[in-house]
């Protein structure tokens, strides 16, 4: 890339070339004055780029995607080498996160990829090289740099896998990248089943549809076992429905719709469809409600802030532990002063009903703690107060801590991050099993 008449022109990319190599200019001196020489401060880096942006939207189309595609690839190469070289000098992944976030726009899940890229790298530093070139695109260098944190960094230094990687597109080296984890965490003497069961877990998500979903996973018997269980109860459905009797298109439901409430009816109340599968214990649930000035209940909400439907209200009403919160005035059970470090499950349920899931990265309710905004134990010894508390989920909070942040809400109600005074940090205590010690989480 170089200057000629006030212009950018690009030269052919030498595969890894100067980005990585570290070379910052030609060593021909007859280049002089037309290729960068040395280093650009930070003010000079945004005139260059904007120049660098107009000279790309003045080119043919196909033109200037190659370069952007060339100019992201080597962006997220140079990215991971400054992480790289931070961790180098002991930063934690926690810190990587924040720096890899200056705008504070990123999402959580983006942080920390970012910080695993930087990881990989200081493992292998060739993987940058491998991005730069194309060699291994950006998916595959995530994929790569999550198995790295799966495998203590064997996954990137594996010669073969890589070679793999390198020849394959992302959607092949998923599986190839997938079965090296698993063949490498598994014990010499451990069977399929007992890895699969080792690694068994469920999940809950939302969907890019909009909808919410639970995933289970394990082993393939008792997978197995769900999936005939499920798609017996669904064919009872289905036989409800009329079966063969009633033509396909006349059903209410199609059969992803009965096999989701074949499911559902397990542990939820049917719901008009005549199947009931016993006896189950009423589950809690925690809604938000507004009272108008003539006592009438309205804008019925779940936890998550979603609406809740009459219909659905009802069979709650019917089936379920109602627990309501109504926010007027500092009640008495939500505002413990000094006198108690932890909430009650009483202020846990407010916090619930008030912000919904972590107020920081969006994480459901069921996964976060109640978290002190001026910790219980630091000098200004924060009260166990609602107006001194939110939820924030178990990752949040230990990165609180440990990058020693404080939590508020600004003028429009967001909640941010800054860093914490002195007055705010809790002493530090001992960590279990070394002579470290570490912040107090509140």
């Amino acid at each position: 890339m170089t200057f000629v008449d006030d212009q950018l022109r690009f030269e052919d990319h030498p595969g890894s070339g100067s980005a990585g190599s570290g070379s910052a200019g030609s060593d021909d001196p007859d280049s002089a004055g037309t290729e960068f020489e040395g280093m650009l401060q930070p003010g000079e880096l945004r005139p260059t780029f904007e120049l660098l942006t107009n000279t790309l939207m003045a080119m043919p189309t196909p033109d200037a995607m190659v370069e952007i595609s060339w100019l992201k690839r080597n962006l997220a190469a140079t990215e991971a080498r400054v992480l790289a070289a931070a961790k180098e000098q002991g930063m934690s992944d926690r810190e990587a996160e924040d720096l890899a976030d200056q705008s504070g726009k990123k999402s959580k899940a983006n942080r920390k990829k970012a910080a695993k890229r930087g990881e990989a790298v200081k493992n292998n530093p060739r993987l940058a090289n491998d991005v730069e070139d194309g060699s291994v695109s950006e998916e595959q260098f995530d994929d790569l740099a999550d198995a790295d944190a799966k495998t203590d960094g064997a996954a990137s230094k594996n010669p073969k896998l890589m070679d793999d990687v390198r020849g394959s597109n992302a959607d092949q080296s998923k599986d190839l990248i997938k079965a090296f984890v698993n063949n490498h965490n598994a014990a010499d003497d451990e069977t399929e089943h007992q890895r699969q069961r080792r690694l068994r877990k469920m999940s809950r998500f939302s969907t890019k549809r909009g909808t919410e979903a639970i995933m289970a996973e394990g082993d393939g018997a008792t997978i197995d076992s769900i999936w005939d269980f499920i798609r017996s109860k669904a064919q009872d459905l289905y036989t409800a429905d009329g079966g063969r009797d009633r033509p396909k298109d006349q059903h209410d439901r199609t059969n992803a719709q009965r096999m989701f409430d074949a499911f559902a009816n397990q542990f939820t109340p049917a719901s008009g469809d005549g199947t009931d599968s016993g006896s189950r214990q009423r589950p809690t649930i925690v809604l938000g409600a507004t009272i108008n000035d003539d006592g009438v209940i309205t804008d019925l909400r779940n936890a998550d802030g979603s609406p809740v439907p009459p219909s659905v209200f009802d069979r709650y009403f019917c089936n379920a532990e109602l627990i309501g919160i109504l926010f007027d005035g500092k009640g008495q059970p939500l505002w413990q002063g000094h006198s108690h470090r932890h909430a009650t499950r009483r202020q846990l349920i407010a916090l619930i009903a008030r912000d919904r899931g972590c107020v920081l990265c969006r994480a459901p309710h069921d996964q976060c703690v109640a978290h002190h905004l001026i910790p219980w134990a630091a000098p200004l010894k924060g009260k166990t107060d609602i107006d001194n508390m939110a939820l924030v989920c178990q990752d949040c909070h230990h990165r609180i801590h440990d990058t020693k942040q404080t939590l508020f809400q600004n003028e429009q109600g967001v909640w941010k991050l800054r860093k914490a005074t002195a007055d705010e940090i809790p002493p530090d205590r001992p960590s279990r099993g070394a002579d470290r010690t570490r912040p107090q989480r509140e």
